[in-house]
């Protein structure tokens, strides 16, 4: 069978097409419940413009079950022929299983984009290709505002006042917390054993890097504990805590008058004090060297340009005195259970407990 089917191939490479579908239709005839086959037989009428015969083919292979490379080509082209035969809500429908399916191929939501336009949704076409295009580029200038540029393209056709929304409702905490350090990282980072970065939970808000320095050994734990979990949640994108002053207005329900966590203060604090972070808390210490560094790669923009009101001299010398120096740390990862045990977090899993 494979012979055969390379045969039919190989006659569509030579620009024999009549020949290799017809050896691909005896094929299928033989074999009806093969979903590649329904692919090529699809891909024979739709190469050769005989695109209303190659639809039932294509719509068969994606219904019988294909191989992730065959799915994803087999969308693509199913669903420009039904916007190019005007089926356009059919295409809408398809591209939208289409990118749940292959959620990182960003090409799917641009042809879902072109559906939605065909259907007279403007405003949500501009929003997907918005997306696209923050994901996609590499231009830092774009990158510097890619929060707003994707925030405002979801909401074309909204007012100032709808798109602004500050939550009114929400009373500011006029007394302090009474809590201490200590108490609301244990009390916050609880989870973070069950959950990790990706879904533990965050501390209440204190302003955990003038703590750094504390002579308490155990309050500086846990401030360092805070700050690294901050970080990790930041680089696997669950939590923001750390978000540039001009972006915030786009967060849904921001207070300017509460307080919000200036990356300015903690970048200060760890160049400040990273030597005696390294001695006392050297995992914790790891982690932070790591975040750091793959979060500014990852993004492709220098944290000085991604937040304006950061003191670039300040950026400048933690690379150069902090996060250069150490990153040699990273060629051996130290195991997650290990910051676990360093930061005081309980863990769940059975893997993350000391025998």
């Amino acid at each position: 069978m494979e012979n055969t089917i390379e045969r039919a191939l190989h006659l569509r490479r030579q620009g024999k097409l009549q020949e290799s579908k017809e050896m691909f239709l005896i094929l299928l005839s033989n074999d009806q419940l093969n979903p590649s086959l329904h692919y090529q037989c699809a891909r024979s009428f739709d190469i050769l413009a005989e695109e209303t015969k190659a639809i039932p083919f294509y719509e068969k292979a994606i219904e019988l079950g294909l191989s992730d490379e065959e799915l994803e080509d087999a969308y693509v082209k199913l669903g420009c022929i039904y916007r190019t035969h005007e089926r356009f809500v059919e295409a809408k429908k398809l591209f939208q299983e289409a990118f749940c399916k292959f959620p990182n191929k960003e090409q799917m939501k641009v042809f879902y984009a072109m559906a939605l336009f065909n259907l007279g949704e403007n405003a949500e076409a501009m929003g997907f290709l918005i997306d696209n295009l923050v994901y996609m580029t590499t231009n830092q200038d774009i990158l510097k505002y890619s929060r707003t540029i994707s925030y405002l393209g979801h909401r074309l056709d909204c007012s100032s006042d709808q798109i602004i929304t500050l939550a009114t409702n929400q009373s500011l905490q006029t007394e302090p917390s009474t809590k201490s350090i200590v108490e609301k990282v244990t009390e916050g980072l609880k989870n973070v054993g069950l959950g990790g970065f990706y879904t533990g939970g965050g501390c209440e808000y204190d302003e955990y890097f003038n703590y750094f320095n504390d002579r308490d050994l155990e309050t500086r734990r846990c401030a360092l504990a805070a700050f690294t979990v901050m970080l990790g949640k930041w680089h696997a994108r669950s939590g923001f805590t750390f978000i540039p002053q001009h972006d915030r207005k786009y967060l849904g329900g921001y207070d300017p008058n509460e307080p919000f966590h200036e990356l300015n203060n903690y970048i200060e604090a760890i160049v400040a004090h990273h030597h005696q972070i390294k001695q006392d808390f050297p995992v914790m210490f790891e982690y932070i060297i790591n975040f750091l560094i793959s979060i500014e790669e990852e993004r492709k923009v220098p944290y000085e340009k991604w937040f304006p009101e950061l003191n670039a001299q300040l950026v400048q010398r933690l690379r150069d005195e902090v996060l250069l120096p150490n990153k040699s740390l990273l060629e051996a990862p130290t195991e997650y259970k290990y910051f676990l045990k360093e930061a005081g977090i309980p863990p769940f899993f059975e893997d993350d407990f000391f025998k």
